[in-house]
This record gives structure tokens, C-alpha cells and sequence, in this order.
């Protein structure tokens, strides 16, 4: 999702630079409002776009996307006897540059529109450091390290519901819903830190790859009411720069 976002702004970005490589977005076919026509469309962008953005453009001010940099982020979990606060600092995310939309579909009504979006990607690597405080029944722990997490065929359904607006004599898209739901084959947890004595480490994170699905089907729903706002506003701040006007036919 973060890459998502990040695509959308580089391309407002390139979009009201004035480049000095016209032909750079030249080839982006401008997309028919048929439904059965426009979600093959902005599917042809997106695998355009994915990996022509990486390494960035200096020239339109785009700035490379593989790994993406994110310096911190906060999640609140509480449910049963666990809860606390996680902390992610200076993340590097690998593997976006082969995120490929599968399918794509939209319906349209009047100035209401409806997506469904379904990526791939083959692998997502994410490093950085992290810091904890939770509490476990009694127990209170304050776990802070290094970590190294890998997910495997990673593959994201998003939906959403949103409307055309008009600003400026320009149609500006935005989002009024956003449900996403990915899904892994696999993941592999490496950290350190956990726990003062390192073989406590070796147990816990052998434990957690172990059951991986397990954890990973309880955090994502009692996470989910803190990332998915987020991604929401994220996502309508970048549409308010780029006018979709300009990939729509006349």
C-alpha cells in the first residue's frame, strides 16, 4: 500500500513537473470510461509504471522507490491478555519493483465509483529496527532490536468506493472506503533483542515461524483500525495532486 501511494505521488510529481523527457509518460495509454474497457486500462499503467519508477527520474524530480524508506510507524494491539505499542524505525521495504496488478475492475456510476485491485508480488523484504511495550498476562516486556522479516508470494485484494469531483476546471478522483486483504504463502522472522538472553530469542522467533499463520491472522484484524484510516488519507492526499483528466479519453 505504501508503494501504491508512493506511485501516485512520483506520478503527480512527473506529471506538473515540466520535464525535459516529454516521451518519459508519452506511451501511457489514455483509458476509455466503458467499464469493461478501463480496468484493463489502469492495469496496463500500473505494470507500466511499476518498474519504470524504481530508479527514479532526476531530471522530473522522481525519486527511486526500490528499497522505500520508512522512518517510523506505530501500531497499537490489544486483545486478550496481550497488549502494547510496537514502533518500526528506519525500515527499508525490498521487492515492490516486481508488484504487478493481476486484475482490475471498476464500475462506475454517474460520479461514484467502485475498485477492485488484486496484486502480486513474489517477495517483500523488510529490515529495520524496531521497539516494544507490551504486556503478556503479568509479564512486561520492552523488547527493542534489529529485525528482518520476508514474506513470501505476497498477494493483495483491495476494494474501494470513492467519487469524481471537480476543482479548478480538472476531474480529481477520491476515496471514501478502503478494505485491503493480503494474503502470504510464507514468512520467515528474524530478529534479535527479544529477550535478554539470546537463546530466549532463538525460542521465541523459532516459535513464532512455527506459527506464523496463527499470529499473522490475529494482528492483521486487530491491527487493521489504525493502518487502514491511515492508508485512506495517505491515498486522498496524493489524488488531490494528480487530475485524472489527463489518462481519461475525451
Amino acid at each position: 500500500m505504501y508503494y501504491i501511494i508512493g506511485l501516485l505521488s512520483l506520478l503527480a510529481f512527473g506529471a506538473s513537473a515540466a520535464p525535459t523527457d516529454k516521451n518519459y509518460f508519452a506511451d501511457l495509454p489514455k483509458c476509455s470510461t466503458e467499464e469493461d474497457q478501463l480496468g484493463e486500462c489502469v492495469k496496463q499503467i500500473f505494470n507500466t509504471l511499476t518498474p519504470r519508477l524504481k530508479d527514479g527520474n532526476p531530471e522530473l524530480r522522481i525519486e527511486p522507490y526500490e528499497p522505500l524508506h520508512l522512518n517510523r510507524t506505530s501500531f497499537q494491539y490489544t486483545s486478550g491478555t496481550v497488549n502494547g505499542r510496537i514502533t518500526v524505525r528506519n525500515a527499508k521495504i525490498y521487492g515492490f519493483s516486481a508488484n504487478r496488478a493481476k486484475e482490475v475492475s471498476v464500475k462506475v456510476n454517474g460520479d461514484k465509483v467502485k475498485f477492485r485491485l488484486v496484486t502480486q508480488m513474489p517477495k517483500l523484504n523488510i529490515v529495520g529496527s524496531y521497539k516494544a511495550d507490551m504486556q503478556v498476562n503479568q509479564l512486561q516486556l520492552k523488547p527493542k532490536g534489529e529485525f528482518n522479516v520476508t514474506l513470501m508470494d505476497v498477494e493483495a485484494t483491495t476494494l474501494t468506493d470513492g467519487e469524481i469531483y471537480e476543482k479548478d476546471g480538472h476531474r480529481f478522483f477520491r476515496l471514501k472506503h478502503l478494505e485491503s486483504k493480503p494474503k502470504i504463502k510464507d514468512l520467515i522472522i528474524k530478529a534479535n533483542g527479544i529477550f535478554a538472553d539470546p537463546e530466549l530469542d532463538k525460542v521465541a522467533l523459532n516459535v513464532a515461524n512455527q506459527y506464523w499463520r496463527d499470529i499473522y491472522g490475529i494482528m492483521l484484524p486487530e491491527t487493521r483500525q489504525f493502518w487502514q484510516p491511515l492508508m485512506l488519507r495517505m491515498f486522498n492526499e496524493a489524488f488531490e495532486l494528480v487530475p485524472i483528466d489527463q489518462f481519461l479519453k475525451e
